[in-house]
């Protein structure tokens, strides 16, 4: 007697009262949103653990794990001051002395005299 193929996608929408596939779509969602925002490799996994629980029933634990891929995080240069503490600007370098200007006003805009457009003969 031949037998019969369990259904994968049934028996995940009976685990957890759906919540199982529930949780998997949004994992799913979450792992191609992140793929394309950074042009990164995705991976969602489920596990399922099926142990035996006497006649003809079954303890199955679901377990749906993903890794999406994060954005690199850019470095921070910090220098180091005589005392070796961490400092933000290179203490080497030398201090510009800048100073703001008064404002002189508000700039003046002269506009263009107007051209007439320009006329053209029809021709017969």
């Amino acid at each position: 007697m031949p037998v019969k193929t369990t259904s994968f996608s049934q028996t995940l929408g009976n685990l957890r009262h759906g919540e199982t596939l529930s949780e998997i779509d949004e994992l799913l969602t979450d792992a191609l949103q992140a793929s394309e925002d950074t042009g990164k490799v995705s991976k969602v996994t489920v596990t399922l653990t099926i142990k035996p629980n006497g006649k003809g029933t079954y303890k199955i634990v679901d377990d749906i794990k993903a890794t999406l891929p994060k954005f690199e995080r850019e470095p921070t240069i910090l220098f180091t001051d005589g005392d070796q503490q961490l400092v933000r600007e290179d203490p080497r370098q030398q201090k510009l002395k800048l100073e703001q200007i008064a404002d002189s006003g508000p700039a003046v805009v002269k506009a263009l005299p107007e051209t007439p457009a320009p006329k053209f003969k029809t021709l017969s």
